[in-house]
């Protein structure tokens, strides 16, 4: 599935969210991939204004315009489009959803599920609105590990769903899954609040006032680019991207786009006259850049070695299958 933080994910303990440095929603913004697995996919229609599930031949299987209209996230389970619904753009959010019924009860003003197998398998952040709360581990066996936050609060995962850091104020949390559910590791602090942008293996980027990759041991390294402000990030176990959005005078949309290395210095950059959507393989040898309606894959150099016209989002699986949201609805399939 989709690293979470490449959807701009960042969820704040009063129940709003911040997005200065992301591109602003739009109905011209064409139909995105937000979750993908071998199985099908969930496809977030700004034009419908709907959430809908698509199964691996592209047929439909779901529509919620309720969820989509609602401001809700949402995730799939081991397998898309096997969906949660949580949160909301207003008030309280509404108990976690599964296409059966609830997914999760909980009692906290603010639940946002953040992961899931299943409803025996979840990661889930409760806060009662205030600046404090507590992520909540379910666990296939044994009792729920809730562990407290304090700030605003992120969470991004790797493709396989087996890392993830949150970030809470000050502090960067890494966290395992494995058969036993999900587990904290290590942790990273920081001088500053930071929150996390994305994950891969054994690396994930952060940003406060600077951006920084993480290993998980040794020191966060800054990330130095030619890039204004960093909105996200896309991260391989081999390879790395950042990007930002903007307008310039008269309103059009950019988007810049720089290569990073394991020091944190920038290999490559490019600047795209559109709102671009980037992914990672998993690995991090190839990236796709979507945007005008065609997808384009490129290497760890920034050189373009294929391009998919008719494409409106792309995305890569667990296994690095590539999957392309046609302009027409369809799902196409390219081999690893």
């Amino acid at each position: 599935m989709i690293p979470r933080a490449v959807l701009a994910l960042l969820v704040l303990l009063t129940g709003c969210s911040t997005a200065a440095d992301q591109p602003e929603p739009v109905t011209e913004r064409p139909p995105a991939i937000v979750a993908v697995s071998a199985e099908g996919a969930v496809v977030a229609d700004n034009r419908a204004e709907a959430f809908y599930g698509l199964d691996r031949s592209g047929r439909e299987l779901w529509r919620d315009p309720a969820a989509y209209a609602g401001g809700a996230d949402v995730i799939c389970q081991a397998r898309c489009p096997d969906p949660v619904f949580s949160g909301s753009a207003e008030a309280a959010d509404p108990e976690p959803r599964s296409l059966s019924g609830v997914f999760a009860q909980s009692d906290a003003r603010i639940r946002r599920v953040l992961t899931a197998r299943d409803a025996s398998d979840a990661v889930i952040v409760e806060s009662d609105g205030a600046e404090k709360g507590s992520l909540r581990l379910i666990r296939p066996s044994g009792k729920d590990v809730r562990i407290p936050l304090n700030g605003a609060f992120s969470w991004a995962e790797d493709a396989s769903r087996t890392t993830a850091v949150a970030t809470s104020g000050k502090q960067a949390l890494w966290f395992r899954h494995d058969r036993r559910g999900w587990r904290q590791v290590a942790s990273d602090t920081f001088d500053e609040p930071v929150r996390s942008l994305c994950a891969s293996g054994a690396t994930a980027v952060v940003k406060g006032e600077r951006v920084y990759v993480l290993t998980g041991s040794g020191k966060p390294v800054p990330i130095t680019t030619s890039l204004p402000v960093v909105a996200g990030c896309a991260a391989g176990t081999q390879g790395l991207v950042v990007y930002a959005y903007w307008r310039d005078g008269g309103g059009r949309r950019f988007t810049g786009i720089s290569g990073v290395d394991s020091l944190g210095k920038q290999t490559w950059s490019r600047e795209i006259a559109d709102e671009a959507q980037i992914r990672a393989h998993p690995s991090g040898t190839t990236f796709v850049i979507t945007y005008g309606g065609a997808t384009e894959v490129i290497d760890p150099a920034g050189r373009t070695v294929a391009r998919h016209s008719g494409t409106a989002s792309a995305a890569y699986t667990a296994d690095g299958e590539l999957a392309l949201l046609t302009t027409e609805g369809k799902l196409r399939w390219l081999a690893h």
